[in-house]
């Protein structure tokens, strides 16, 4: 009787692709380096997080704390090296490894792998895009162990705590992610945590000095209006910077609803105008470059539509009140009537007229000759909109304001400017937006200490730098190349997302049979992306 030979299947997919990327940019290698060995330690600290990004980019809507789990039928030592198994990436490696991480500082170990990507990848930067987001965690964290400060007041601990909720959970404590990305992919050049009730107008432009050196800046730093004070305009000297100006100041406001000529506008990208005034808010000359978006301003419509609705019922309930009270004299009501039109958004009273009502002694029709008590008076008028409120409020539809302290409009045009601040959209924010998404499952914390949600942070946000940085990398060599893949409806397409491509992945094996080792399903779309993002040895090309 033949004996069948010896046969294991491995889900494969497109965890090679991941695990190149995280040894070109010599993850492991700076990790291990910061960290130190730890004597009888069979996985390190940074092949640990190599194994924490693959199951973090894995999409399979396993958790990062089931980290053990991920791994049963993968090709752990084909992945992460000889000897490795899944047995050893239990949950308390995940933990020593998160330990290990917060001790040796995570922003500044986040910092060093962002340089080592630089140069492995050497993508140009023009701009620096700055902002913040919060992930709510479960459980009850005690705020007296959290917040400690060393003596450079810079926090060891961050305060999980009770904040203003992106996630729409303000039941839930949580923290903040502060990340500085570049205009190129959206890839991130700095992760730091905040604590969960962060003033983001105190700590991105403190950030952002602290670590000035270490980015290798580019031309221009991104932030949005938060940020935007005199004390952090003279924070920021030295810098190159574009914001937003908020609504809220009174310069902004009146140039936002001021009614202006229309050869006064000049016009900027695509269903975009503006024009410039000069300013010195804060001391620092800039240049305001007022913006009116037409999409913008027809969605501002529709809603302008629906406040004067709702207004008008507001504004029929001030003349219900005012016509249900008596005064003293017709002067007295029509005073009452004009202040409580003033206060009227968008809405004004008419004035009709007054009734005069007498007051008698008692109930019925008064004696021949009897004077009345009092005679008071009555309001009567109507409620209309009011145009030139109407038109004030039109006039600043579609509007926003930015700023920038670069002077040489040769240097930085208008329409420039613009296009810098819109890509705050499809950076930062579009990382963001990566982490949050529910494949990748971190969006809420079940860690029971503040020091290993810090460190979680990290692991978060390096997932998005290898993802970023593998989707701009085999972009441009596909570009390069003059290649292509298909994309979700067969087509061929030079700038697939990194993630349609992991699911072009999504069935290929690695098989053991007899001693030798097969990748089956490899078809040559696959061998493209393979051999563009340099993952050969993983799928057995080498």
């Amino acid at each position: 009787m033949e004996t069948t030979p010896n046969l294991q299947v491995y889900d494969l997919g497109h965890l090679g692709l991941v695990a190149s990327i995280v040894d070109q940019i010599g993850l492991v290698q700076t990790v291990d380096q910061f960290v130190g060995p730890r004597p009888g330690e069979k996985v390190s600290t940074g092949m640990a997080l190599k194994a924490a990004i693959l199951n973090a980019l894995g999409f399979v809507t396993s958790p990062l704390y089931l980290f053990g789990h991920f791994f049963q039928g993968k090709p752990t030592e084909l992945l992460l090296g000889p000897g490795i198994t899944p047995e050893l990436l239990n949950d308390d490696r995940m933990g020593r490894m998160l330990d290990s991480l917060y001790a040796a500082g995570v922003t500044e170990l986040f910092v060093e792998v962002a340089k080592s990507a630089r140069r492995a990848f050497p993508f140009p930067v023009r701009a620096l895009h700055v902002d913040s987001t919060s992930f709510h965690v479960h459980g009850a964290y005690r705020s007296g162990e959290e917040g400690q400060t060393d003596t450079g007041d810079e926090p060891l601990v961050i305060r999980l705590t009770h904040g203003y909720s992106r996630d729409h959970r303000p039941d839930l404590k949580q923290w903040v992610m502060n990340l500085i990305c570049a205009d190129t992919g959206g890839i991130p050049l700095l992760f730091a945590p905040g604590d969960g009730n962060q003033s983001d107008q105190e700590a991105l432009v403190p950030l952002l000095a602290r670590y000035r050196q270490g980015l290798e800046l580019g031309e221009v730093v991104v932030l949005d209006g938060a940020s935007y004070s005199q004390e952090n305009l003279g924070a920021l000297q030295g810098f190159s910077w574009v914001m937003r100006v908020p609504a809220t100041l009174k310069e902004a406001r009146a140039l936002l609803r001021k009614e202006l000529p229309q050869e006064a506008w000049r016009p900027l990208l695509p269903g975009y105008r503006g024009l410039e005034v000069e300013s010195e808010y804060g001391g620092v000359r800039q240049r305001w470059l007022l913006v009116e978006s037409q999409e913008r301003a027809r969605m501002e419509e529709a809603s302008l539509r629906q406040r004067i609705v709702r207004a008008e019922g507001e504004a029929r309930k001030v003349l219900g009140r005012l016509t249900a009270r008596t005064f003293a004299c017709e002067a007295d009501a029509r005073r009452a009537l004009s202040e409580a039109s003033g206060r009227l958004p968008l809405h004004r009273l008419v004035y009709l007229g007054v009734q005069e009502e007498r007051q008698w002694e008692r109930v019925g029709r008064p004696r021949k000759g009897e004077r009345p008590l009092a005679v008071v008076y009555r309001l009567r008028a109507r409620l209309e909109v009011d145009q030139e409120k109407l038109e004030r409020a039109r006039r600043g539809l579609g509007r926003f304001l930015l700023t920038t302290n670069v002077l040489d409009r040769e240097g930085l045009p208008p329409q420039e400017v613009l296009r810098r601040y819109k890509d705050q959209a499809r950076t930062v924010e579009r990382g963001f937006r990566f982490l949050k998404d529910p494949l990748f499952f971190a969006e809420s914390t079940f860690l029971k200490r503040p020091e290993r949600v810090m460190a979680l942070g990290m692991v978060m946000a390096l997932a998005l730098l290898v993802y970023a940085l593998g989707e701009w990398a085999l972009r441009r060599r596909l570009w390069e190349a003059g290649s292509s893949l298909p994309d979700q409806k067969g087509r061929p397409t030079a700038k697939p997302t990194l993630r349609w491509v992991f699911q072009l992945f999504m069935w290929v094996r690695l098989v053991e049979l007899g001693g030798k080792w097969f990748v089956l399903n490899l078809a040559p779309h696959h061998e493209t992306a393979v051999r563009l993002l340099g993952a050969g040895r993983y799928y057995l090309l080498e």
